[in-house]
């Protein structure tokens, strides 16, 4: 059978009509994410509407993986979800279809504006059709995967609405906690935080063969932060270039597209996905009652042994996997994960919760929005002390599953092999007057690459990201880096001994051990990494993850070259 899907099933998929009713127009503002006045009826997920396909919609190019596993088409639209009683929130989103394949290579969060997870296999072949049906153009990343550049959403393949960019890779990586989010070129920030990610998991036979917690004890978990208005509808941006130079921090966490989430579980282990999907925020996180974290995976997937942690530190991007056992806890029982208190280096803190939090609380946002504001109150600060989420430990079972004592083989990349390990290749983290946030002084270009961004195939490099230490408070802030393609190792982190004390608040909790793809960089801190450039050529990216300063232009190619 041939894995093409008929073109007329495909003209109908990718011609899904938004339901019944017309939504608003919601291209996101710099201020407030708010559409033109207008109708608007939430979106059924299960059986959405179909009609023709938008005229000029592109022939599917010939597939050049021939045979695949999964086929998938996954459509970027505009939607609405209940989230607060009342009016439903407007928002943009992944939907998707299995066209080909095991039908759950898809699973689906109920009444969330989040993307289905994708579950795949490593060595499986995929197809994925996305579709773009917002009012901007748009492509899809899938961070943390390793495919070739022309899969890899770099900015300068988007495509505009009513048309289709069509991937098609194989699954190289190892077991592990993916995710996928847009990547144009000065919107990634408001299309993620207008609802635009989901989970990217992978599974092998190394993981396997652990006997794992799966099916309803496997829980993948994104945290986010937003701010809503008085109409249910999302804010962002309230302050402006405040919030572009700083990063946008919400004054609600949400988890899976939830407010005042509460996690029901059984008297048994658990494997916990969390994925740190917002904007800019930095979670420091643990149990209220200080209960050590068993730490089995991060960005690059599971770990060589299992690890405690007091708490854990993510970034924007970061991921971790937890294994918890509830099975010492009687039915009944309530416990409280929550952002513990810290101190970030350089005053970051200090800004998120102090001044940003006064102009939302009255300054800035009385004005125009301020007094239209849902909730009332200050930002949540980077170094608050505030509850992410909430268990309720509601059944009794029996089911004893013991943690593995060895979870995979890691091999330490060897760093007598790196082509510069004596001279690592420098990336300065600054601030540059009247230019913004930089690396070595730059800012994004389409497709050009420095001399010093050029990589051979096939070797090993040593990077170390140097977060330079300023004066002011704009050139003082975290910096979580991420580098597309394949994972790296952290080999060490040393810090200003200025900014010392407070990173004291934070070193216990960076899971640096295994594969990662971002790595937080604090104030004054600089951190080496090493990584192998293999398999594929072309361009590349390494951007600081705070999507705000992406969008800003903290970002840049590299360039792998035969």
């Amino acid at each position: 059978m041939s894995t093409r899907m008929s073109r007329r099933r495909f003209l109908r998929f990718a011609g899904l009509s938004l339901a019944a009713g017309a939504l608003a127009a919601c291209k996101p503002a710099v201020e407030m994410l708010t559409p033109t006045p207008g109708g608007s009826t939430a979106l059924p997920t299960a059986t959405p509407t179909r009609l023709p396909a938008p005229a000029g919609s592109p022939t599917l190019p010939a597939g050049s993986l021939g045979e695949v596993d999964v086929e998938i088409a996954l459509r970027a639209v505009e939607s609405s979800v209940s989230i607060y009683p009342g009016t439903p929130t407007r928002v943009w989103q992944f939907q998707g279809e299995v066209l080909r394949g095991d039908p759950n290579a898809l699973q689906f969060i109920p009444d969330s504006y989040l993307g289905p997870i994708f579950r795949l296999r490593k060595g499986q072949k995929v197809r994925i059709h996305f579709i773009n049906e917002i009012p901007e153009p748009s492509i899809v990343h899938w961070h943390g995967m390793h495919v070739p550049a022309e899969m890899d959403g770099h900015p300068r393949y988007v495509i505009n609405k009513g048309n289709t960019y069509v991937y098609e890779f194989e699954v190289l990586n190892r077991a592990g906690t993916y995710w996928y989010h847009p990547h144009p070129h000065g919107r990634t920030g408001p299309q993620v935080y207008m609802g635009m990610a989901g989970f990217f998991l992978v599974t092998d036979d190394e993981e396997q063969a652990l006997n794992l917690p799966s099916g309803e004890y496997d829980v993948p978990l994104v945290i986010q932060d937003r701010i809503f208005d008085a109409d249910n509808q999302l804010v962002y941006l309230p302050n402006g270039m405040m919030d572009r130079m700083m990063g946008f921090l919400g004054n609600e966490i949400l988890v899976n597209g939830k407010p005042n989430f509460t996690l029901s579980v059984a008297t048994r282990p658990y494997r916990l996905r969390i994925l740190n999907g917002s904007n800019s925020r930095i979670y420091k996180l643990g149990w209220e009652d200080g209960t050590p974290l068993t730490v089995i995976g991060n960005d690059g997937g599971l770990l060589e042994k299992p690890v405690q942690k007091p708490y854990v530190v993510l970034g924007p991007g970061e991921r971790v996997d937890l294994w918890v056992d509830f099975s010492a806890y009687k039915v009944g029982t309530r416990l409280t994960f929550q952002n513990l208190p810290y101190t970030m280096p350089g005053g970051a803190g200090g800004m998120g919760g102090g001044m940003r939090g006064g102009m939302r609380g009255g300054g800035m946002m009385g004005g125009r929005s301020g007094g239209n504001m849902r909730t009332t109150g200050a930002v949540l600060g980077l170094g608050d002390a505030y509850p992410i989420f909430t268990v309720q430990v509601e059944r009794k079972v029996d089911e004893r599953q013991p943690l593995p004592s060895r979870l995979s083989t890691i091999t330490p990349l060897p760093l007598g092999e790196a082509v510069n390990a004596s001279r690592p290749r420098r990336v300065e983290l600054v601030m540059r007057p009247m230019v913004g946030w930089t690396l070595n002084g730059r800012t994004f270009e389409m497709t050009a690459v420095a001399e010093d961004e050029i990589v051979r195939l096939n070797t090993i490099e040593v990077w170390e990201f140097v977060n330079i230490r300023g004066g002011g408070m704009m050139d003082s802030l975290p910096h979580p880096m991420h580098m597309h393609g394949e994972h790296f190792q952290v080999l060490e982190r040393r810090v200003d001994p200025a900014m010392k004390a407070a990173w004291e608040t934070l070193k216990d909790g960076f899971v640096d051990e295994g594969w990662k793809d971002t790595v937080l960089v604090t104030p004054g801190e600089s951190v080496k990494v090493i990584r192998r450039f293999g398999d594929f050529t072309g361009l590349f990216l390494y951007h600081c993850h705070n999507l705000e300063h992406e969008d800003m232009g903290m970002m840049r190619n590299f360039e792998i070259r035969a």
